[in-house]
């Protein structure tokens, strides 16, 4: 051996292959990074069936006026071939927050509506359950009244607790009475900063940071302590610990003191360059358009209007300057001329908006954010309505195509049918007035859409009739955890 190894080729032999092994070696325990952006995700993305549920469905303050509340949630029939957790599908459970509450109401098979008892004197509700049911289940929370600060509909879907929350819209001016409600489901308290920005920027708001939100458990934040006499509010809401759903309470009134509507705002999409505001009730009133810009460089932005006869930029709106951590309010009624329509905002800096709307009288509103585009089927439980809601659906880039049912109580279908919706339009289904609660599907089947449905007074209502505006955004529901954004970590199967 050793007279072999004198051989020089032979060693230099024996190196070249020892340093091959070594290499091999390296391979195996010094593996490339695996490529986790969200773009590598998509190609392959992680679909793990929902098994658990827990939405919060928030409930308006007692004031003035009698009020019926009621809590509407489904186990939507989901579309064939969609798979869902095994086990038995035990109900999912409608109940105030405290852990030894009894339940108010039930949610017992896929595909039929379960209700809370209507009630005068609500509370804070949850929608919570494990197993088969739990995959895209919804609920609406929806409060009614015929006088008082709450007269008109305050209705709004029920929430899934998450760390992460954007609204636009808010105010902390002496004509509003917003409140910022958070919600904790879990049990252990979670810790909550609130940034805000206003018409003059970014506002340093001690009192709006380190909030703890006590287990199962709520905390108001009055925006008219916090940031007296601040109109037009955009909040970033951020959980630093734990998990909770936030949602913003308004009351209006008028120059003589007298309510002008109650309503929910709906949360916004997170910033982006490019944001689509969805369903802008067709009709007479006001349309206010807020963008928030919460970066720290002056936004320019741009508006096209997707209305029914297509995409247009609004004469003297085509440039829009927002400055840096600012907020900006856009009148657009008179150039929407009451048109059912969709709202692009296209912006150099990351941006977020809503729109705000009201009745012919101004008596009643309601809010909608900016929403993220369809990619799955989304489901909205809508309560009784005596007037015909309606549904909007968007394309505003190319042609899009959707599909959408609508359910009774019982899950027989009321209404199918497909759509297609003409690149840069928007497009309006009426859905007819209901006395009992249905449930929505909208999914996209073509191109990129965004969808919400609205509910306005009659055009002549009667004498006696108090007004009922609303607003119902509709995202992608919960079926997948894939679908909230979370991408699959394989780093972590080689650590």
């Amino acid at each position: 051996m050793s007279r072999l190894l004198s051989d020089p080729r032979l060693r230099i032999g024996a190196v070249v292959a020892a340093m091959a092994v070594l290499a091999g070696l390296g391979v195996v325990t010094h593996p490339k990074k695996p490529d986790t952006s969200p773009v590598a995700a998509a190609t392959e993305p992680a679909r793990v069936v929902v098994n658990r549920t827990a939405l919060s469905c928030p409930v308006l303050a007692a004031g003035g006026g009698k009020m019926a509340s009621v809590v509407n949630g489904v186990s939507p029939t989901l579309p064939d071939g969609t798979p869902t957790a095994t086990g038995s599908a035990d109900p999912l459970t409608i109940a105030p927050l405290p852990a030894t509450s009894d339940p108010v109401g039930s949610i017992l098979k896929r595909g039929f509506i379960g209700s809370s008892a209507v009630v005068v004197k609500p509370e804070p509700l949850s929608i919570q359950g494990a197993g088969p049911l739990a995959a895209g289940t919804v609920g609406t929370s929806t409060t009614t009244s015929d006088d008082g600060v709450n007269s008109g509909m305050a209705s709004v879907p029920c929430q899934q607790p998450g760390s992460d929350f954007w609204f636009v819209g808010a105010s902390g001016a002496k004509d509003r009475r917003d409140v910022l409600v958070l919600t904790n489901l879990d049990s252990i308290n979670a810790e909550v900063n609130v940034t805000v920005y206003a018409r003059n920027g970014q506002q340093d708001l001690p009192a709006a940071r380190g909030i703890v939100v006590p287990a199962r458990g709520t905390f108001p934040l009055f925006l008219t302590q916090i940031a007296p006499n601040l109109r037009d509010i955009a909040m970033h809401v951020e959980s630093t610990g734990g998990r909770v759903a936030a949602a913003v309470r308004s009351n209006a009134s008028n120059a003589d003191g007298g309510p002008a509507g109650v309503d929910w705002l709906n949360t916004s999409a997170a910033p982006a360059t490019k944001v689509f505001v969805p369903a802008v009730a067709s009709g007479g009133g006001l349309r206010i358009l807020s963008v928030a810009n919460p970066s720290d460089l002056q936004a320019t932005a741009s508006l096209t209007v997707n209305g029914p006869n297509g995409p247009f930029k609004p004469a003297g709106l085509e440039t829009v300057q927002i400055d840096a951590g600012s907020v900006k309010t856009i009148m657009l009624d008179p150039v929407l001329h009451g048109d059912p329509s969709g709202i692009t905002v296209t912006s150099d800096q990351p941006v977020t908006a809503s729109m705000r709307m009201t009745d012919a009288a101004r008596t009643e509103f309601a809010s909608i954010g900016s929403s993220d585009a369809l990619t799955g089927p989304a489901y909205l439980v809508l309560p009784a309505h005596k007037q015909p809601a309606m549904l909007q659906v968007t394309a505003p880039g190319k042609n899009g195509s959707v599909k959408f049912e609508l359910r009774d109580a019982a899950g027989r279908a009321l209404s199918t049918r497909a759509l297609d919706v003409v690149g840069g339009s928007t497009t309006q289904i009426p859905i007819p007035a209901q006395p009992r609660p249905t449930y929505l599907m909208v999914q996209q089947t073509r191109g990129t859409v965004v969808a919400g449905v609205t509910l306005m007074p009659a055009a002549k209502p009667d004498k006696d009739d108090v007004a009922q505006v609303a607003a119902w955004p509709l995202t992608t529901s919960l079926v997948f955890r894939a679908q909230l954004g979370a991408q699959p970590d394989v780093s972590a199967a080689l650590r």
